[in-house]
Formats: structure tokens, C-alpha cells, sequence
């Protein structure tokens, strides 16, 4: 058994001696170009001990520099990116966020703006480049990801800003919308986006629309950022995001990228000096390659020497409050600094189910996400209202008098409710069912298919306004039973008299 070991020992040294010998001709090429104008003198002799390592070749000329990117004609996709959203709606939205008078919203807006500045980038690298493997693509979309947590995490240290928090919340819910990169119908997916930010931005103009008329401005402004997202989106990227079959491969162009905004390269660092051979062959682990590789695992338990053990303290399965802030303290201890884990790839928009909510905050109920449950709120005050989001197949149950009821975003929900001071909302909530039992001065439906409410006697007065609705049925109570009637969707236009008259058409027999 002596006999293999011997042999597998002498490749191991050739084999380092190789690699020394490489590392070092490597080193003296890279530094021809800034040695050679110094009138190409020779340098010193080798000692004596370096006799065996082979001559130097003679030095290359130094290679042409690598084409820049930015000398490259910008596409055509990047152009009307740059033309439609950064400078037609991005800095409009920043210069009004700005003249609204509010930190918190010109902080949040200049994050919106980078996250726009850093979704070209992308939508540039994918107009060049050949579609790159999977751990530069997830790190491109790692940076997307990045830029949607940072409007988030200002949103929630802002929430004690109790007068722009709607306005922070309507720029948080839109910030999503450049996820869809990552999805092959980008259109329906920022028209999603845009029901989730619509919510606030009515919110933000009832409120101002009589104070000050800037804000409904605002609001206009960041609504018709999403709006002209999901146009250049349906225009450019109809099926998805697709990257140039016929351009460079990704890291040619990440580094002319880098070189361009770097700047000129100066002249490379001296080389370090080359080791006595001796050492060298004494210590394995310092050259590189395999060798180093299996110098490392044949060290035996000494590898986690390295380590450090990780207190309880800095554990976040052990450490709710860790999970919260999203941030881990400071040891004392030092220990040497890693490479940042890669985050996920999905925007939080793309995120799967997410918990339930049932809570009530200051005077509002918040149930949010529930899903095949029966949820009530008991004991329900007039000077409270109700917010149901996201439910699906859901029985919400109001006891009391509150002030309103909002549905939005919920599907096959039932919402039984007592009476209500102002009115019942139901937004985008198909197949809903609503029966009130006492009072409701209004009822107001909009972007919903399919949907009922049972009135109550008490309820007979009651306003009801539909808008892009469609199978709204009422049931109006008669005796011990409800008889149906079913909300007008066809419409009979004219002009009389230069004024143009609406009729509901009726259809007999």
C-alpha cells in the first residue's frame, strides 16, 4: 500500500509545482504593460533557489480595450422606456411628491424612482444580452426585490405619520408593479396591482379633493405611472419578458458595464512576491486550484475551526422579535465578513398565502385573508368601520352599528351586517353575498360580477349604485320570503334637445 501513496504524493507535488510555476508567468504578462515603458530594462536575477522554475515567454503586446456598452446604440425598448415612464411620468410624480411639503413622501417617491432607474437596468441588460444562467438571473431579480422591501420598509417607519400614512400606503401598494418581469401576462398583472393602490388613491381624494386640489393632482400623477407601466408593458412585452437570443453573453456585458461606469482602468497593482519554493511545498493550502481544495478537506476536524458558534440570542427561529425587524444585532465577538446571502427572486407581490388578520386598529376592524372561516366582530360601535380584504369563501358576521363596511378584493364572500351609519362598499368581490338586517343608507358596487343583497324592511330606502357590474341581483323582502330583482345592465343612450338621456332598456315577455 506504500507504493500507490508514494506515487499519488509525487503528483500532488508536480502538480503544485505546476501551478506555482503558472501563477507566477500569469503575474509577470499582467505586469509587462506598466514595466516595458521603463526603458525595458531586465530585471534582477533570479536567486539561485528559483533555478528551476521555467523562464518567463517574452511579453505579449497589451490587448486592445473591450468595447464599452454604452458606445453600443441603445434599444429600442430602452428608448421608450426612457421616454414614457422616466421622463414622462417618474419625475412629474417626484416633483409633485416633492411640493407636497411631506419627508415621508418625497422619501418614499425618490425610492420609487430608483426602483424604476434599477428596472431599466434590467429591461436594458435583457434588450443586450443572451437570457444568463440561474444565479445571475436571480441576482438581477434579487436586486428588484431589494427596491420593493425598501418602499415597504419606509411605509411601516412612517406609520406614526398619521397624516400622509394613506398617501405612503397608495405608493407601497402601486411599488409591486415592476414584478412583472417575472410573469408571462405582464398586463393583467399590474392591472392587478392597480385595484390594490386604487383603494388608498380614492381614499387620498375624498379626503383633499375640497382642501387642497395638489393632492388629487398627486394622485392622478401616480396613477397614470401604472397606467403607462402596463401600456409600455402590453406594447413591448405582450407574452412575458424575452431576452436578446442574438446579443452578448451576460458577463461581457456586465463587465463592459462595469468598466463604463468605473471609468478608465488605471495601471494594475505590483504583484505580490512569489513564494520560496520550499514554503510553498511545505504549506499546499496557500496555492490554488484543486490542491487547495483537497488541502482543505484533509485537514480533518481543524476545518470548523474557523467557525463561530451562533448565539440564541441571534437565532430567528428562537427569536421572534428577529423576524420582525428583519435584522440581526451585532456580535461582539469578531468574525470574518461573508458574501450577503442571495434573497429571493420573487417580488412580495408574487409571494404565496399570506396570514390572516382579523384585528381591530384605533376604530377600524381589519379582516384580511381569511379564508373558509367564520369570522365575527362583536359588539360593533357606530364610530367604527370595517375593512374586509382578500377573504375568499369567508362568512364575516357584524354585530352592532358601525359607521361603514368595506369588501374589496374578496371572492365568494357572505357579510352579514346589522345596520351601518354611511354606507357598504364591495369592490372587485365576485359572487359576494350581503344581507343587512337592520339599516344602510347606501350600498355602493363596483368592478363586480356576480353578486346578492338581501335587504331588510328597515333597509327599503336604501341607495344602490352600481358601476361595471354584472348578475346583481336584490332581494327585496316580502312577507316570510325575498323576491329578486336583478340590477339593469343594458343601457338606452339619446341626444334630446342637445342633452344626452340614459333609460334603462326593458325587455317584455
Amino acid at each position: 500500500m506504500a507504493a500507490p501513496a508514494t506515487g499519488l504524493h509525487s503528483l500532488a507535488t508536480i502538480i503544485k509545482r505546476l501551478e506555482a510555476a503558472t501563477s507566477r508567468i500569469e503575474d509577470i504578462v499582467a505586469t509587462q504593460g506598466s514595466l516595458a515603458p521603463q526603458g525595458g530594462a531586465p530585471g534582477p536575477k533570479q536567486p539561485a533557489s528559483e533555478a528551476s522554475t521555467p523562464p518567463p515567454p517574452p511579453p505579449p503586446p497589451p490587448p486592445p480595450p473591450a468595447p464599452v456598452s454604452e458606445a453600443q446604440e441603445t434599444p429600442a425598448t430602452v428608448v421608450a422606456f426612457d421616454e414614457q415612464i422616466i421622463e414622462g411620468k417618474i419625475k412629474p410624480f417626484v416633483k409633485l411628491s416633492n411640493e407636497l411639503g411631506s419627508a415621508s413622501v418625497t422619501e418614499l417617491a425618490g425610492l420609487i424612482e430608483k426602483e424604476y432607474t434599477g428596472l431599466r437596468s434590467f429591461l436594458l441588460a435583457a434588450a443586450s444580452c443572451q437570457k444568463p444562467d440561474q444565479k445571475s438571473l436571480e441576482g438581477l431579480l434579487g436586486e428588484l426585490e431589494v427596491s420593493i422591501q425598501a418602499v415597504s420598509r419606509a411605509k411601516e417607519s412612517h406609520r406614526k405619520d398619521h397624516t400622509w400614512f394613506t398617501h405612503l400606503t397608495l405608493i407601497a401598494e402601486g411599488a409591486p408593479a415592476i414584478g412583472w418581469v417575472v410573469t408571462p401576462k405582464p398586463g393583467p398583472y399590474i392591472d392587478g396591482i392597480k385595484e390594490s393602490a386604487d383603494y388608498y388613491a380614492n381614499k387620498v381624494i375624498k379626503e383633499f379633493k375640497e382642501k387642497s386640489p395638489k393632492h388629487v393632482e398627486w394622485v392622478r400623477a401616480y396613477g397614470g405611472l401604472l397606467n403607462e407601466l402596463q401600456k409600455y408593458a402590453k406594447e413591448h412585452y405582450t407574452t412575458g419578458l424575452v431576452w436578446n437570443a442574438k446579443g452578448i453573453p451576460y458577463e461581457q456585458f456586465k463587465t463592459a458595464s462595469g468598466s463604463a461606469a468605473g471609468g478608465a482602468p488605471g495601471a494594475p497593482p505590483p504583484p505580490p512576491p512569489p513564494p520560496p519554493p520550499k514554503a510553498a511545498a511545505a504549506a499546499p493550502a496557500s496555492g490554488g486550484g484543486a490542491a487547495a481544495v483537497f488541502a482543505q478537506i484533509n485537514r480533518g476536524e481543524d476545518v470548523t475551526k474557523g467557525l463561530r458558534k451562533v448565539d440564541k440570542s441571534e437565532m430567528t427561529h428562537k427569536n421572534p422579535a428577529l423576524r420582525a425587524s428583519s435584522t440581526v444585532p451585532a456580535s461582539s465577538s469578531t468574525s470574518p465578513v461573508g458574501k450577503k446571502p442571495i434573497k429571493p427572486t420573487k417580488p412580495s407581490a408574487l409571494a404565496g398565502k399570506k396570514p390572516p388578520k382579523f384585528t381591530l386598529e384605533g376604530t377600524k376592524w381589519l379582516i384580511e385573508h381569511q379564508e373558509n372561516e367564520t369570522v365575527t366582530v362583536e359588539n360593533g360601535e357606530i364610530n367604527q368601520s370595517v375593512n374586509i380584504f382578500g377573504c375568499k369563501n369567508a362568512t364575516i358576521i357584524i354585530q352592532g352599528k358601525v359607521n361603514a363596511v368595506t369588501i374589496y378584493n374578496s371572492s365568494k364572500t357572505s357579510v352579514l351586517v346589522d345596520s351601518v351609519v354611511s354606507s357598504i362598499s364591495i369592490t372587485s368581490s365576485p359572487s359576494f353575498t350581503v344581507q343587512v338586517t337592520g339599516t344602510a343608507p347606501m350600498i355602493q358596487i363596483d368592478g363586480t360580477d356576480s353578486g346578492q343583497v338581501f335587504l331588510s324592511p328597515g333597509s327599503l330606502n336604501a341607495e344602490i349604485t352600481t358601476a361595471k357590474c354584472s348578475a346583481i341581483n336584490i332581494s327585496i323582502p316580502e312577507g316570510d320570503e325575498f323576491k329578486e330583482a336583478p340590477v339593469p345592465e343594458m343601457l338606452k343612450s339619446v341626444v334630446q334637445n342637445g342633452k344626452l338621456v340614459t333609460t334603462v332598456v326593458e325587455h317584455s315577455g
